[in-house]
């Protein structure tokens, strides 16, 4: 069945995650580590990232910081 969220949720590079949340490569890496970021998906040696895992991410960031 043809689902048009993931049709276009592209695989992103570290760089891109760090544009997007702009943060560095050690903090993100970090809150993997802490288990506050998904770990990334493995495409051989390279490291990706879904964009809508990333925008979820900053969804919860930003509702969190709502709240407050």
């Amino acid at each position: 069945m043809y689902n048009t969220a993931t049709a276009h949720d592209v695989l992103l590079p570290i760089g891109k995650v760090c544009e997007i949340l702009s943060r560095s490569k050690a903090s993100i890496y970090r809150d993997i580590d802490r288990g506050a970021f998904p770990k990334a998906q493995k495409l051989g040696r390279s490291s990706r990232w879904r964009l809508s895992v990333v925008m979820q991410v900053v969804r919860r960031h930003l509702s969190a910081r709502m709240l407050r």
